[in-house]
């Protein structure tokens, strides 16, 4: 079978690369796997059929065993490439940073399960619904570069800032969204509100069911489906909640700053917004942060963000909201803690007072959550229980 791993052979993978999100990082970090040979090969999101026999040519020129994806970029919604990679029984194997329902609700479908298709959602509550619609899916965390994220030389007590927030506004994103559906957009107003103050009081509130509800009670536009109206909701609610606690924190610390893009203006008085690169300096506004906190959408239920793994890694202390995964992956509580953990806004502010009144106990904390990162939650880390696991699933007997 084309798609076997075994230490002893050459495994040629093949990456579709796109240049985006975590890319690089899954690359460098495959690209370290004993007895790997990693081509990258740049091709669009979403090619067309005539792209999609190209790359086919090219994966059959390379004599590829191994296909390895990110959120499906490279995959054609015509089916070209599954067929191709099915017939010649080759090992697809896609990580979603981002809801792998996404392409199917908002665009054109393109996943589709196959007996050599293994699929890793960084969000754990994605994994039933994708085993639900039969395919082989595993929870897979996203991680941090070390290469890129490291405390460095850095002097105690040095700081550019005292708290700070790294995110995008997703202006954009819900001004896509009110192209698609404006009127169903106004039906929203009565009950997101409720929905961002329960969330507000609660960041473990069950948003979901509550917008499912929601969802349900309202007369849908002509051609917009409650799958669709439901993903626009949820993702409204996360874009509201995130702009009342960016809000809420400005109001209150004056030296409070938030890294992003030109989105954030409509919100942020003058001199609170900073531009950052994430490969050339955000390790550094990390490094030289006394909080960062980490105020993630409400869609992501049971996930990490990148921040959850770079912050530490830079040697920088966070704040992050509460989650079963984060009690899971990181010591939150007592002598040993790593992270801090939020429960709600108010909870969030009576951190961040503490934790900037209390340095010592600040840096203690965030010394023990780089030596959990380096030790445990780097790039490579993932990689290599990617490929134990398909490694165990091709092994087992059928």
């Amino acid at each position: 079978m084309k798609g076997s791993i075994t230490s002893e052979d050459s495994t040629n993978i093949i990456f579709f690369n796109q240049n985006y999100l975590i890319q690089r990082e899954t690359v460098a970090a495959l690209r370290r796997l004993p007895g790997a040979r990693v081509v990258a090969v740049d091709i669009v999101p979403s090619p067309s059929g005539g792209q999609a026999q190209s790359a086919a040519r090219v994966l059959e020129e390379q004599g590829c065993s191994i296909l390895v994806t990110v959120n499906e970029w490279g995959m054609d919604a015509g089916g070209v490439l599954w067929e191709y990679l099915d017939r010649n029984k080759i090992v697809h194997v896609n990580w979603s940073a981002d809801d792998p329902f996404y392409e199917g609700i908002m665009k054109v479908k393109k996943y589709r399960p196959s007996r050599l298709r293994f699929d890793f959602v960084s969000d754990k509550g994605y994994v039933k619904p994708m085993l639900k619609r039969g395919y082989k899916a595993y929870f897979l965390p996203l991680a941090t570069d070390l290469e890129l994220f490291n405390p460095g030389a850095q002097r105690e007590n040095t700081w550019d800032n005292d708290i700070v927030f790294v995110g995008n506004s997703y202006t954009k994103q819900m001004d896509g969204f009110l192209k698609i559906a404006p009127e169903f957009i106004d039906t929203l107003a009565p009950f997101l509100g409720e929905v961002v103050q329960r969330y507000d009081e609660n960041v473990e509130h069950d948003v979901e069911g509550h917008l499912a509800r929601e969802v349900g009670k309202i007369r849908l536009p002509h051609g917009l489906s409650f799958e669709k109206a439901y993903f626009i909701a949820k993702h409204a609610a996360g874009y509201f909640g995130r702009k009342r606690m960016i809000r809420s924190l400005i109001e209150r610390y004056p030296g409070f700053r938030v890294y992003g893009e030109q989105g954030w203006l409509q919100e942020l008085p003058d001199g609170r917004l900073g531009t950052v690169k994430y490969y050339d300096t955000l390790c550094a506004v990390y490094r030289r942060a006394k909080i960062t906190i980490d105020i993630n959408r409400m869609v992501i239920r049971n996930g990490f963000t990148q921040r959850a793994f770079d912050v530490p890694a830079s040697g920088g202390f966070l704040i992050t909201s509460a989650k079963p995964v984060v009690y899971e992956y990181f010591v939150t509580s007592g002598p040993a803690r790593e992270i801090a953990v939020f429960r709600s806004r108010k909870e969030l502010i009576e951190l961040v007072d503490y934790y900037l009144a209390h340095e010592d106990e600040r840096l203690a904390i965030a010394q023990r959550g780089l030596k959990k990162v380096v030790t445990r939650h780097t790039y490579d880390h993932r990689i290599a229980e990617m490929f134990r696991v398909i490694s165990q699933e091709l092994k087992s007997p059928r």
